[in-house]
């Protein structure tokens, strides 16, 4: 058994062989060609435990680690099978192979219990007992900061305490090794710190219940700084784990939005223990940010800018090494990553490893053209296929001869069924229905059937070609320009020429222009040869004539370089031969005509520029001569092109360009109007320079009502509009007793001089007087008023009266329509000074009432004589309470203090409030506390 552990292991894919379980084998073909389909792999798994084979499964785990090499989950599962199967040797290997590596809790605990298993526990000699603690501090030590690390530090702390001790100062030792772990862990945001917490306290107080309010005082900071941050990491982790794959296996980034959202999360949880809200020293923070980032390498393991960052870290800190080395590993990950290696090749220049750099360039390239020969030869097996039988359908055998099985699937591309049945039954049809010249025919529009389709079928392959070899080329040439780059810094502008020569050898095609232009500039700019920089570009000109973006850096070189004559030359010569768009050519070409040449020679070009160009005009050629970089107030301000659709300039590159003049029309898209609607009478074209509307159309100019949109916006039916002819009767003053500007009013009689009718009253006596005031406005006739037409002066004094937060009110006035019938003053047995203009009267026992006359202090009630600073009439305190039964602010008495509450009896024994002396009671006059 221990001898078959040793052996490599094949894994399920690698074994070519069946398994003879056919779902097993089709989900192995599927992975074959997508070998990190993430839910093939979570239907293998399912599928081959449910079978029971150990066997099988191992092969499994063998495969998927290749894929998934850092997932800790899959290797503490292989852990287990391997244990299970009495392969210990097999278990160590992949625990010191990946323990290190792989920050994960999971196989960190396999670990563990894999050493206490083997230490019986704990239970035998000191040495065990030793090493499992070594284990336990080791496993801290890695994945100790871990939030899900509590059981963990639980299992530690219950380990400690089983310990049997024989002397004193062994018992010391514990509960100072105790001590130490149970200050560690709570320090940390663990998910089970506030559990550890608990149990320490219980802790300290068994050990000494007097000292152990001071040793929790030391702690208690920590504990509490750790609790707070355990929430804020709650809801970072929930964030990851929300947006995390379905599966939990790491995928390529197709930049989906759940993979965008679920790398920020990363980002913010990595920002947040960069930001150290733990308040770590140096050393700590950093264990925690690294421990962080290998956890993030370990769920996005496929993303290159995870691995690239985490190596930066690394160089920032000054751990030069484990930053190449992180390199190194990712280079083995994502061997395909041009940024993982580009990154690794210059950590190894900086560390003076210029061979390994050089090598890894070498690397690269060959990969790259690796790539693409494997595209070509895998369109040209079909496109051979194809050009087969095309040659068969070009002769002129029958189309009912014995033809290769083999090739049946492609002798009916493209045909219709009733085609194709008919080319199946010609084998069997004898010719009663059918003479030998229809037989001829149908055979004869067979093979053009047939012929059509081949053509169409390649015609397409070539365009899948063409587009997967534009992608490749490109990545071939950066390798190629990076080296370069790399060349001229390590060994000088010699290497560089050694290394264009080289690059002539490759074969046509594989190299994009690029890496032309970046030799000569770098001849021109390092070398300081202008004429070999020209000559290069002068003869690659001749490959990549049709190329504009080629011609527009030639141009750019040779404007740079003072040479306007082979500019303009250059210009004439490729204007018209360049394929595509060249519109960046021919504006940077007007541009330096502008800025340098002379005025016969713009206006020619501005004649050509509108000529070529459809939706360009004179004025659009004036808005950018008449700029300069970013000035262009001209076309801004006097010719509003950021307003006009029609005059948006088509070049990027052009000074009078207004960059959010489409954002404006966004919304008119997917809008019902016709189109035709808006162009000129008689014409089918749009114009150069045109009237523009708010949707992008053209109008005649007399379409004025053309922006109004009928086709979303409802135009007003002016014909049914009816003037407005008010009646303007006289205005009338009111006969009341108070008017307009007056400071007094009568309070029982004033009121209904000019207020609505006793209908509105009962609004007053329930206390809304907003609602009143609106029912004056309100009120649909005059005869719902006593009197005549309300005088707005009047009614505006009436309102500031009525209401109690007026500024001209006094803080302590109550209004009529507030108070209860006791305390009105037309009760009875309630006189009040009417007399006084401006006096304002507080309820019976109120204190503080001025005079507008006087300002005199009534420091007593108006009919009985007590001393009315406080309310008098049971012995409850009233401030300056607007009735017998609540205080100033609108307490009832049963929330009020005690004091003196029960009439006829002394309050508590507070002192008197100074300079006022003995305070008595409303009705038996003891003294007592207001």
């Amino acid at each position: 058994m221990e001898t078959e552990a040793m052996a490599e292991p094949v894994g399920l894919l690698e074994n070519k062989q069946n398994t003879g379980y056919p779902e097993v084998d089709e989900l192995k073909r599927r992975l074959l060609r997508s070998p990190t389909d993430a839910d093939t792999w979570s239907s293998l798994f399912e599928l081959v435990r449910s079978l029971h084979n150990e066997q099988l499964l191992h092969a499994t785990f063998v495969s998927v680690l290749e894929k998934y090499p850092g997932s800790g989950h899959l290797l503490a599962g292989l852990v287990e099978l391997e244990l299970s199967r009495g392969n210990k040797s097999s278990a160590e290997v992949i625990f010191n192979n990946n323990l290190f590596n792989v920050p994960s809790v999971e196989l960190w605990q396999s670990y563990l219990q894999y050493v206490r298993d083997n230490n019986g526990q704990g239970d035998g000699s000191m040495e065990s007992r030793s090493t499992i603690i070594d284990c336990f501090k080791l496993v801290l030590d890695n994945v100790g900061v871990d939030r899900e690390a509590g059981q963990i530090w639980i299992d530690y702390i219950e380990f400690i305490n089983s310990a049997q001790t024989h002397a004193p100062y062994e018992e010391q030792q514990k509960t100072e090794l105790l001590r130490e772990t149970y200050q560690a862990a709570v320090s940390i945001p663990l998910l089970k710190v506030e559990e550890i917490w608990k149990s320490y306290d219980a802790f300290e107080n068994s050990v000494d219940r007097m000292g152990a309010k001071q040793q929790m005082s030391k702690v208690s900071p920590s504990y509490m700084t750790a609790r707070t941050a355990l929430r804020e990491m709650n809801r970072i982790w929930d964030q990851i784990k929300s947006t995390q794959g379905p599966h939990g296996l790491p995928q390529p980034p197709q930049w989906s939005l759940r993979e965008v959202e679920h790398l920020d999360a990363w980002k913010r949880c990595l920002k947040w223990e960069l930001d150290n809200p733990l308040r770590l020293n140096e050393h700590e923070l950093q264990k925690r940010v690294i421990y962080t980032y290998g956890q993030m390498c370990m769920d996005l393991w496929l993303y290159p800018e995870v691995w690239i960052e985490f190596a930066e870290y690394y160089a920032s800190i000054g751990q030069q090494n484990e930053a190449l080395t992180k390199l190194l590993t990712a280079s083995s990950v994502l061997p395909n990553s041009l940024a993982v290696q580009f990154a690794y090749a210059e950590a190894a220049e900086k560390m003076k490893q210029l061979e390994t750099s050089k090598q890894v360039y070498e690397t690269v390239i060959a990969t790259q053209r690796t790539h693409i020969e494997e595209i070509n030869a895998k369109y040209s097996r079909k496109l051979s296929k194809l050009d087969k039988k095309l040659e068969k359908a070009s002769s002129k055998q029958p189309a009912h001869n014995e033809q290769d099985s083999s090739d049946s699937d492609v002798d009916n591309i493209g045909m219709p069924q009733d085609d194709a049945s008919m080319a199946s039954d010609s084998d069997t049809n004898d010719g009663a229905a059918f003479g030998e010249d229809a037989r001829a025919k149908q055979a004869e529009k067979q093979a053009m059937q047939l012929r059509k389709a081949v053509e169409q079928r390649k015609d397409a392959l070539k365009q899948q070609q063409s587009d997967e070899l534009a992608d490749k080329c490109e990545m071939y040439t950066l390798a190629w320009v990076m080296y370069l780059r790399y060349m001229q810094r390590s060994e000088g502008i010699d290497a560089v020429r050694q290394l264009l020569k080289r690059s002539r050898s490759e074969p046509a095609g594989y190299m994009t222009h690029h890496f032309y232009v970046a030799a000569a500039l770098m001849e021109y700019h390092v070398g300081k040869r202008p004429n070999v920089a020209s000559k290069l570009l002068e003869h690659y000109s001749k490959n990549f004539s049709e190329v504009p973006e080629y011609i527009y850096e030639y141009m750019s070189y040779l404007i740079n370089s003072g040479d306007d004559t082979n500019a303009r030359a250059l210009f004439e010569r490729f204007h018209s031969t360049a394929a595509g768009d060249t519109t960046d050519m021919w504006s940077m070409f007007a541009d330096f005509e502008y800025n340098y040449g002379d005025l016969g020679a713009i206006d020619k070009l501005d004649r050509r520029f509108i000529e070529k160009f459809n939706n360009e005009s004179v004025l659009t050629r004036m808005a950018t001569r008449y700029s300069y970089l970013n000035v262009n107030c001209v076309a801004v301000n006097e010719f509003g092109f950021p307003y006009r659709k029609d005059m948006q300039l088509h070049s990027g590159r052009n000074a009078g360009q207004s960059h959010n003049v489409g954002s404006m029309y966004e919304d008119m898209a997917g809008m019902d109007v016709d189109a035709q609607d808006y162009l000129p009478s008689g014409s089918d074209t749009v114009p150069n320079v045109g009237v523009a509307s708010v949707t992008g159309r053209y109008l005649d100019k007399n379409q004025l009502l053309a922006p109004v949109m009928p086709g979303r916006f409802a135009r007003p039916a002016l014909n049914m509009l009816q003037e407005y002819n008010p009646v303007v009767e006289p205005f009338v003053p009111p006969e009341s007793p108070m008017t307009a500007g007056s400071g007094s009013m009568d309070h029982r009689n004033g009121p209904t001089a000019f207020l609505p009718s006793p209908q509105f009253r009962s609004l007053l006596d329930q206390g809304d007087v907003l609602s009143y005031v609106a029912a004056c406005v309100a009120a649909p006739d005059t005869s719902a008023f006593d009197s005549q037409p309300i005088n707005p002066d009047a009614l505006l004094n009436a309102i500031m009266q009525f209401n109690p937060g007026s500024p001209t009110m006094p803080s302590n006035y109550r209004p009529l329509c507030y108070m209860p019938w006791a305390s009105r003053p037309d009760h009875p047995h309630q006189p009040y000074s009417a007399g006084n203009a401006g006096y304002y009267r507080n309820e019976r026992g109120g204190g503080r009432s001025y005079s507008s006359r006087s300002q005199s202090r009534g420091r007593y009630s108006d009919n009985e004589g007590y001393r009315g600073r406080y309310h008098g009439n049971d012995g409850h305190r009233g401030g300056y309470g607007h009735s017998p039964r609540h205080n100033l602010h609108g307490v009832p008495p049963h929330r009020q203090p005690p004091y003196s509450r029960n009439p006829g009896y002394p309050a508590d024994n507070r002192p008197p409030y100074r300079g006022h002396g003995p305070r008595f009671n409303a009705r038996s006059g003891y003294r007592g506390r207001p």
